[in-house]
């Protein structure tokens, strides 16, 4: 770890950590301090009723303005194995989805949201198809997103179009909850730094070979705050589907990596 992010980033264990967790679910959190307590209360209590899935929790708090740092110091103390993650200074989603990944030690990894948007009990939906092993890389898709205002609605159909078109591949929802398999990460690197990290991923494991699979998953909409998504953050995630599609096409393209992005346990 860099002299650097050792500046930014405490690295907090607060409960026993089981050895080797099946699956590692991972949330980045800012300025939810009205949302994650009752996220982690939701989700905690879908997993303590799966003790046999052997879990654990990595939370990233990201320079939070609002009092979420205080709410989830006090939040994490009443849950088992469980790691909290503390930037300094505010670092973007995609360095705290990183950080939390690179901390992962599950065979599987879970990007769980702060912001209530998805139903936890959904989750052993996703759990119970992985521990069949019937895929490789796991989508939740949106198929109702009542929640959405109509313009927003309209730019992610438009999105989810334009990167099949890029891509020639047929994914329903690129920027939903997501599990991995961590083989994935042990060949590939991940490059992005913005809101594309998550097609990235997808589209990398398309092109090597690893299987894809899609359920269906609830759309509620955010409980409380303020989503910090804008149409700047939106755009430069655009700008980086672009590139990498104009990379990809490149003879330079290799999407194995000798410098992939998560190492052998």
């Amino acid at each position: 770890m860099t002299r650097q992010l050792t500046m930014l980033m405490k690295n907090i264990n607060l409960c026993p950590m089981n050895p080797t967790p099946f699956i590692t679910f991972i949330t980045p959190v800012y300025n939810e301090e009205l949302n994650i307590a009752r996220m982690l209360k939701n989700l905690f209590a879908v997993l303590n009723a799966h003790t046999e899935w052997n879990w654990e929790v990595i939370l990233i708090e990201d320079g939070s303005k609002d009092n979420t740092r205080a709410v989830l110091q006090a939040e994490v103390l009443k849950y088992p194995n469980t790691k909290l993650l503390i930037h300094e200074v505010n670092r973007g989603y995609t360095q705290s989805l990183k950080d939390g990944l690179q901390a992962a030690r599950g065979q599987y990894l879970m990007y769980v949201g702060a912001d209530e948007e998805f139903d936890s009990s959904e989750i052993p939906n996703f759990v119970e198809i992985l521990r069949k092993g019937e895929t490789d890389i796991l989508l939740g898709v949106r198929w109702q997103r009542n929640a959405y205002q109509l313009f927003r609605f309209f730019l992610s159909v438009i999105y989810i179009f334009f990167l099949n078109w890029m891509y020639k591949i047929r994914i329903n929802d690129y920027n939903w909850s997501q599990a991995w398999n961590r083989k994935v990460f042990q060949k590939i690197e991940l490059n992005s730094k913005s809101l594309f990290i998550l097609p990235e991923i997808i589209v990398k494991a398309h092109d090597l070979g690893f299987r894809i699979k899609e359920i269906p998953s609830n759309h509620r909409g955010r409980q409380a705050g303020k989503s910090s998504v804008n149409l700047k953050i939106m755009g430069t995630a655009l700008c980086d589907a672009i590139q990498f599609g104009i990379f990809r096409r490149s003879r330079r393209y290799v999407p194995a990596s000798d410098k992939p992005f998560l190492a052998s346990l």
